[in-house]
């Protein structure tokens, strides 16, 4: 990964420099024009990912971020090169080769990327993730595995006798090897092995002291060990409710507070760029209201309550998309729905229903980004079925946010936990890196218009 970045920055100076160069005295540059290009892009390709071994860059979906965060970069520099550094001054770059030089980026490393991840594939699949644990925990780390795609070979011991030899999750899934107790010794008779890392999947009051003792040895001196809770957060970044506990949010280097910095910066964020957006978007929102009320009985906007902040109530307004009523006739809306309108499938498609939202936004109801607001009867019935769902309401909840840009449209108490995994983290690690990261992957699904 170290690599990769290094060639990032030296296929920006080639490729700026050398367009410069070649041009002879057509583009004369500074220092800043290539110090800051090479900066921004290297920092918006870090928020999809890019410098990421787990990434899979050679996805469709992976393509399509890396070329929206050299897009993005592109502008921010521009920005920053054109107005910001050049103020006062002249400023004698070309714009042509500065954006030659961008496309030159964007495809090269893109290009280098699938290089590396098909290169890299077969070494990926022959690393080992050594995993501890129950009948229980194992079948759920196995689908867990499967699930997001990971490549590694894994290897089962059981912290109970009874269930070695057995299929971790059913017939053609890996067996339990061996006890939790061998687990070391396993590790020391495959020296040559590629291990990543040790999982333990189980509660660590299952694993016998003196191997646990061993383990912690282990991950301070070669080899990272895990409980299911931090490779959940590490690997797939989302945090499952039930490993929490009543006092998750004291814990310590939790980064969501009241009244820190960024919090203040995050609303004064939302209040320009909603205020802003209101105003750009006018004409279209207009139009967009006329032809909902062209196309059939009911009004424009939908309003309904939702749950905000701390589990204040609020009313939410988003265009309608389905016919007057739907929502009694069910909570969840299903692939092809016949309740949707439709405009109302452009609308949502394209994420334009939201729109309305920024009123909420400005009122401080609602943020950029966040956790979806739900209806009032769809929290009543997740605060009795899942465990600690109430935690979601520690900030404010969004417009997008990092369940929306990793998990598809739920329909049931299921999908409602998966997300519920993504909103968790996004609590624990609220951050501005992580913002921008939603907001990257936020244009990636309103482009290929993933809404339902």
């Amino acid at each position: 990964m170290v690599l990769l970045l290094v060639l990032d920055c030296a296929i920006w100076v080639s490729a700026y420099v050398g367009l410069s160069e070649l041009t002879g005295e057509f583009n004369e540059y500074g220092l800043s024009e290539v110090i800051i290009p090479m900066v921004l892009s290297v920092f918006t390709l870090s928020l999809v990912g890019a410098y990421n071994p787990r990434s899979d860059m050679k996805s469709l979906s992976y393509a399509s971020e890396h070329v929206i965060a050299c897009f993005v970069a592109f502008l921010l520099s521009a920005v920053v090169v054109y107005i910001v550094a050049s103020f006062g001054g002249n400023v004698a770059s070309s714009r042509a080769i500065f954006g030659a030089s961008f496309l030159i980026l964007g495809i090269a490393t893109l290009a280098q990327r699938r290089l590396f991840f098909s290169t890299s594939s077969r070494t990926r699949e022959n690393r080992r993730l050594l995993v501890i644990s129950d009948a229980e925990s194992g079948e759920r780390f196995f689908k867990n595995h499967v699930a997001n795609s990971q490549r590694q070979r894994l290897h089962f011991f059981a912290t109970g006798d009874a269930e070695v030899g057995r299929n971790v999750a059913g017939p053609g899934t890996p067996v339990y090897e061996d006890t939790a107790a061998n687990v070391l010794k396993n590790l020391e008779a495959n020296p040559d092995a590629e291990h990543e890392a040790i999982v333990i999947a189980s509660a660590t009051d299952t694993v016998d002291n003196e191997v646990l003792t061993g383990l912690v040895a282990v991950h301070f001196q070669e080899l990272p060990v895990y409980t299911m809770h931090s490779f959940f957060e590490t690997y797939w970044q989302k945090m499952p409710p039930d490993l929490l506990s009543r006092s998750w949010p004291l814990d310590s280097g939790f980064q969501l507070v009241q009244h820190s910095a960024f919090a203040s910066l995050k609303r004064l964020f939302d209040i320009v760029v909603a205020g802003a957006t209101l105003i750009i978007t006018a004409p279209l929102l207009a139009v967009v209201a006329a032809i909902i009320k062209l196309e059939g009985k009911g009004p424009a906007i939908f309003s309904q309550t939702r749950v905000g902040q701390h589990g204040n109530l609020f009313t939410l307004y988003k265009f309608r998309t389905m016919e007057v009523g739907s929502e009694y006739k069910g909570l969840y809306t299903v692939e092809g729905d016949p309740r949707v309108t439709k405009i109302g499938r452009i609308l949502r498609a394209t994420r334009l229903d939201e729109l309305p939202q920024l009123w909420n936004v400005l009122r401080g109801e609602m943020s950029l980004i966040g956790p979806r607001a739900e209806w009032i009867k769809c929290v009543e019935n997740y605060e009795k079925e899942i465990p600690y769902y109430h935690f979601r309401h520690l900030v404010r909840p969004g417009i997008t946010g990092w369940a929306q840009v990793n998990y598809t449209y739920g329909s049931s108490v299921n999908d409602t936990m998966e997300k519920l995994m993504y909103d968790l983290y996004y609590i624990r690690h609220f951050s501005p890196a992580l913002d921008a990261t939603v907001i990257l992957k936020t244009l990636h699904v309103m482009l290929f218009g993933k809404g339902r």
